[in-house]
C-alpha cells in the first residue's frame, strides 16, 4: 500500500501530464470559441497560427485542476466491504 505522501505525488504529476496533453487538444477543439471570444472583447485569443499562448496555458491549467480533481476522488481511500 502506497503512502498518502507518494500517492498525492504520483496523481499530482499524472495530473500535470494529462493536463498539458488535454489543455493542448482542448485548445485546438475550441478554437471557435477563442475567435468568438476575441471578437466580443477584443482581448486578443487567436494568433496567426492557433490559440494565444495564454490560451494554452489557461486550458492546460484548467485541464490539471480537473484531472487532479477526478484522481483525487477516483483514488480516495474506501473503507473495506466485510
Amino acid at each position: 500500500m502506497l503512502g498518502k505522501a507518494v500517492k498525492h505525488g504520483l496523481i499530482t504529476i499524472a495530473s500535470l501530464f494529462l493536463g498539458c496533453i488535454a489543455g493542448i487538444i482542448g485548445a485546438i477543439v475550441t478554437w471557435p470559441f477563442w475567435g468568438w471570444f476575441e471578437k466580443t472583447t477584443g482581448i486578443e485569443s487567436l494568433g496567426h497560427s492557433g490559440p494565444a499562448d495564454w490560451v494554452f496555458a489557461f486550458m492546460m491549467g484548467l485541464a490539471a485542476v480537473a484531472s487532479f480533481a477526478a484522481l483525487e476522488w477516483a483514488c480516495r481511500t474506501r473503507p473495506a466491504v466485510r
